[in-house]
């Protein structure tokens, strides 16, 4: 029987899991202050009576910072990580206890990740993932090591995920740094180019809306001369600052996140990393991917430019949808070669003939667009009526609502399509931007048709797409097309689950088919 390999979290992770507290305990403290400093320095003459409530509230604050450190520190000491005989066991002997078994053949990732205060201590973050669509939105372990702990454990969970596949080639173990060893390294003008290219136009308009808001706040600010509402300018300020730094930082990070990004193809995985602040290296099994996803914001479209990632359970989960990644933005001859060598099993995404919606789709949206607007009209007209907008916003309003539906309507038209093949089917959505997401059969974990009355009369289909992956990247639509070929689909869909005994993959109104 197999010694069991036991061990704990290092034990900077209580530090760690301190920030939130900290936050807390910050915001406790700046209150007592606000509260109590005020008629400590006003009211000099008095302390005695102001000194023993501020005190009594760093008091408390002090023991509520202790207490949560002594929390930690038992969660710590607690809890232990097992490894034996192909499973990987964390149990916490708290006063809430609590075992979790994960079988090695169920891990879908195991990856590695450092912020910048676990560079500074030399520390790293391994990351597990498995395969259950109940948890495909967070990472399921979480285990601190210093990083040559972390490295050891990393190769040893692998190689206990593919015991039935040969050995791995030594360079895989050690993925040496060096840029000649990957088969794609992104240089500074890659980096600027994936910057420029990735900025969102929505991100770009916050942005200029809040200087454009603060400025005119100030503005105001300046030339009113009274201080009577400065308390309300503060807040104000605040806020647009708060969505200046928001869209700036989503607009900068495009720039600096990918610091360093390499791929690297070795037998049946792909080795990923990047990072300056927070370091990322990812280990994907390549019979893990659930799909392949094109994206191409306004500015890629008319640059001619495309960005390539993967999609799979422990890649984009916890909400940062940038982290899955597999080729920048780079022209469509660059990004052909680099699927080409990178995952030859998608490499056709962009050669598919991807057919557009049929015309007959306009029927379909143009006859409820009238509708609408013809209630539209009448809701106008009753304003106008009974006089609570004048005639030129009743006619104004109506026009413009019916112009920006009816352009998204042409945009959508022009972008979305979808391609049904043989071992693929690739689904094309979009509006100023374009997305393409090529999924073999066999990964869809079901599918979801749905036909309106108006459609079934035209013999239009179309449906939902359902991936093993996390909440942004579960489900895709499937835009419309002929039902005709809803046949072709079953069959392919239900021929690649059987191979692989399961059944009933097809979701339709409700019922499995």
């Amino acid at each position: 029987m197999e010694t069991p390999i036991r061990f704990r979290n290092h034990i900077s992770i209580v530090a760690e899991r301190m920030v939130r507290g900290l936050v807390f305990l910050g915001a406790l403290l700046a209150g007592n202050l606000s509260q109590n400093l005020p008629g400590l320095l006003e009211d000099a003459g008095h302390i005695s009576e102001n000194l023993p409530a501020f005190a009594a509230g760093l008091a408390g604050i002090f023991v509520l910072f202790l207490i949560l450190v002594l929390w930690q520190v038992m969660i710590w000491s607690k809890t232990y990580i097992s490894i034996c005989e192909n499973t990987l066991v964390i149990e916490r002997n708290t006063m809430n206890r609590m075992k979790y078994t994960i079988a090695a053949s169920s891990i879908s990732n195991v990856n590695m990740e450092q912020n910048l205060f676990e560079m500074l201590i030399g520390t790293s973050k391994l990351k597990l993932d498995t395969n259950s669509l109940s948890t495909a939105n967070k990472t399921d372990v979480q285990i601190l090591l210093k990083t040559a702990q972390a490295e050891a454990l990393k190769q040893h969970l692998m190689s206990m995920m593919h015991q039935d596949a040969p050995a791995p080639q030594p360079e895989a173990a050690a993925m040496p740094d060096a840029p000649a060893s990957f088969d794609s390294h992104a240089d500074f003008g890659d980096i600027l180019a994936h910057g420029f290219f990735s900025i969102s136009l929505f991100s770009l308009l916050i942005l200029v809306l809040s200087i454009a808001g603060a400025v005119f706040s100030i503005r105001e600010a300046i030339f009113s001369g009274s201080t009577e509402g400065l308390a309300g300018f503060l807040v104000s300020f605040l806020v647009i600052f708060g969505l200046f730094a928001s869209s700036f930082w989503d607009i900068a990070r495009g720039f600096i996140q990918y610091y360093n990004f390499r791929v690297r193809r070795l037998e049946d995985r792909l080795y990923i990393q990047y990072g300056l602040l927070r370091k990322v290296s990812y280990t994907v099994p390549v019979d893990k991917i659930q799909a392949l996803k094109i994206n191409q914001t306004l500015s890629a479209r008319i640059g001619g430019r495309y960005m390539a990632e993967i999609i799979n359970i422990g890649m984009g989960d916890e909400g940062n949808d940038r982290n899955s990644f597999l080729v920048l933005y780079c022209r469509k001859d660059t990004l052909l070669k680099r699927l080409s060598s990178l995952l030859p099993e998608f490499a056709d995404s962009l050669e598919l003939d991807v057919q557009r919606q049929p015309a007959r789709v306009w029927a379909v949206w143009l006859i409820p667009f009238g509708i609408a607007g013809l209630l539209l009209g009448f809701l106008s007209w009753s304003l106008y009526w009974f006089q609570i907008l004048t005639a030129f916003w009743c006619i104004a309003a109506p026009l413009l609502m019916a112009g920006g539906c009816l352009l998204l309507m042409i945009l959508r038209y022009l972008t979305c399509g979808c391609a049904l093949k043989e071992d693929y089917v690739l689904a094309v959505n979009g509006y100023l931007g374009r997305r393409v997401t090529m999924a073999a059969y066999h990964q869809i974990q079901y599918v979801e048709l749905k036909q309106n009355p108006l459609a079934m009369l035209l013999h239009l289909q179309k449906g939902r797409l359902h991936l093993l992956a996390g909440a942004g990247n579960q489900i895709h639509d499937l835009p419309y097309f002929s039902s005709k070929k809803i046949d072709f689909f079953r069959r392919r869909l239900l021929h690649s689950k059987e191979q692989r005994g399961y059944t009933n993959p097809i979701n339709e109104k409700g019922e499995q088919a």
